[in-house]
């Protein structure tokens, strides 16, 4: 048996004979299936054996596999994993020649291309279109990043119209209480995972404004929360917030959208003229939410006295609605992004 292992846009050959396409889902109990197409609809020449694995007696043109959420869903359930492989089909041989793609979680998803099967010469070429292998991200980060993804429609938004993240943070002395209680390493989880999805190219790029108004050396997302974390708690408190600062230079061509995180939503907003200015309200108050001003969200911290990560872990609802409020504006802007094919 020889096994190749698809990563990034890898390819392998294997024998030009009946071929056999499963998948091992890690998650709820029926919520993922395959299928077989061919330009744009479904492949007659796959036979599904179950939701889980198809048949492809004969490859004579090129077919794409895709993952859809199974049961009658909309979108795959948070929490799913999907490995797939490709092997020759032998009842002789228990342990045929393979392709097996890099595992994926489709949280949030509602379809993912994930290879295409096609003749090439005397052989068949497996091409994954997992093309970027996913990014380990933390519980709640992971949570955002689907809910992300259940918004926009899309595993990674395409490059031509990804979205940079600048964050700009209130650091003044009101701030401390959400620092301490983790308001604010929970608010940049989720803005962890919700780049991943838009701007996965380019890190948050991140302001502390107060006292002295800094920024931050650039983190990769796995690390984003812990290093502004330990950044706000070793730095000064200020007096007051002033949106309109920034510590980032713009990047030219690049649409940008900002972040404000504060403790109170009034004027964070009109720190910024551009349409992609949303703003985090770290407070157990709702009231922002009831302007017609107010663009963004509110993160609650735990009122049980629990860290807010775990308090938010807890009700992953509450996470859903933050993502979906601050991706309101770009949604608008691009719509439901494309493919979302079900």
């Amino acid at each position: 048996m020889v096994t190749h292992v698809l990563d990034g846009k890898s390819r392998a050959y294997l024998p030009r004979r009946p071929l056999a396409v499963s998948m091992a889902v890690v998650g709820e109990p029926g919520s993922a299936a395959l299928a077989a197409r061919r330009d744009g609809n479904a492949d007659a020449g796959a036979i599904v054996h179950s939701p889980v694995l198809l048949i492809l007696p004969r490859v004579q043109h090129e077919t794409l596999i895709v993952a859809l959420p199974g049961e009658g869903r909309s979108t795959f359930p948070t929490g799913t994993t999907i490995h797939v492989s490709v092997a020759v089909d032998s009842a002789q041989d228990p342990d045929p020649d393979r392709a097996q793609l890099t595992a994926r979680d489709v949280s949030g998803l509602s379809y993912l291309e994930l290879a295409t099967i096609g003749p090439d010469g005397d052989r068949l070429a497996v091409t994954t279109r997992l093309e970027d292998p996913e990014v380990p991200l933390g519980p709640l980060a992971s949570r955002a990043r689907a809910a992300a993804r259940a918004v926009l429609g899309v595993d990674q938004v395409p490059d031509e119209r990804q979205t940079g993240i600048d964050v700009r943070i209130d650091t003044s002395l009101s701030m401390l209480g959400s620092v301490r209680n983790g308001s604010v390493h929970a608010i940049m989880d989720i803005v962890a995972g919700i780049s991943s999805v838009v701007s996965a190219d380019e890190a948050p790029r991140v302001s502390l404004i107060g006292h002295r108004s800094a920024g931050l050396p650039a983190a990769d997302v796995t690390e984003l929360a812990a290093r502004t974390q330990e950044a706000l708690l070793t730095s000064k408190c200020g007096v007051g917030f002033d949106p309109s600062v920034t510590t980032v230079a713009p990047v030219s061509g690049v649409r940008r959208m900002t972040l404000f995180v504060t403790d109170s939503a009034s004027g964070a907003a009109r720190g910024s003229d551009h349409p992609l200015a949303v703003t985090v309200v770290a407070s157990p108050s709702r009231a922002a939410l009831s302007s017609p001003d107010f663009v963004g969200a509110v993160v609650p911290p735990s009122p049980n006295g629990v860290g807010t990560s775990e308090f938010l872990l807890g009700d992953p609802e509450i996470v859903d609605q933050v993502v979906e409020a601050l991706l309101r504006p770009l949604a608008h802007v691009h719509g439901r992004l494309p493919g979302t094919v079900s």
